[in-house]
């Protein structure tokens, strides 16, 4: 499973939109399906099942062997969208990857000015 976390809150409009978008991404990749995210509903419901918000499901039997190319469609989505995270969970273990804030990135273009101009 793969959760997004927007930076301005949930919006789930916006939500649903980066989800697809990261999903076309993912598709890509030979061999790993992705699939929208399901969750149950509030019981007493007409459907037992409710699309996830800003979740996604992604399977495939080369999954650990496409570790590397699932990181760098991530990263470039954060990057690219603004999200603050992804995260990837696999029962009950996971790993979030975070988009680094202006500050930090600005943090590191400075000591990289420093670092060059000596």
């Amino acid at each position: 499973m793969l959760f997004i976390l927007a930076a301005d809150g949930r919006d789930d409009e916006r939500l649903n939109r980066l989800a697809e978008e990261l999903a076309r991404d993912l598709r890509e990749i030979p061999g790993v399906a992705v699939t929208s995210a399901t969750s149950p509903v509030v019981p007493g419901t007409k459907s037992g099942i409710a699309l996830a918000i800003g979740q996604l499901a992604v399977s495939g039997g080369a999954l650990s062997a496409a570790a590397l190319v699932i990181r760098g469609i991530v990263e470039q989505f954060l990057n690219r969208n603004r999200a603050t995270s992804v995260t990837v969970r696999n029962g009950d273990r996971e790993v979030t990857i975070e988009r680094p804030t202006d500050t930090q990135v600005d943090e590191i273009v400075d000591q990289l000015r420093d670092l060059l101009a000596k």
